[in-house]
């Protein structure tokens, strides 16, 4: 077996080849970011286990301030869900619990380890 091996190749004559595809979606923006289900026309947030809807939004990025003002209001985060919609009316989560409220404050551009989440007990 022969390999072509002068070296390490240059990472920028790699992403020229055009056989590399840079994820057009994926930019951390300097005020955060958010995330994007295909197909899906909006985001809710619920409480459970009750299934109260605490808010629907068009983005992700407008859920994120809605998931840290319920944790701040003392709803104990094991008990968030983020879901999206489609728009025939099927849904699924995009997060839930303690990762929702660290992907939040992260998708804020907030500092997620000086955060304390109020626990359930």
């Amino acid at each position: 077996m022969h390999t072509n091996d002068d070296g390490n190749p240059d990472f920028a004559d790699i992403l020229e080849s055009g056989k590399v595809e840079i994820g057009r979606y994926a930019r951390m923006e300097a005020e955060g970011f958010g995330i994007v289900i295909d197909g899906a026309v909006g985001y809710s947030l619920r409480l459970i286990p009750s299934n109260k809807i605490l808010g629907r939004f068009g983005s992700t990025r407008e859920a994120w301030p809605a998931v840290l003002a319920a944790v701040e209001r003392g709803m104990p985060a094991k008990c968030l869900i983020l879901d999206w919609h489609w728009a025939n009316g099927r849904r699924g989560r995009v997060s839930s619990g303690r990762l929702l409220v660290s992907t939040a404050r992260s998708g804020l551009g907030l500092d997620v380890a000086q955060h304390r989440m109020r626990m359930a007990g």
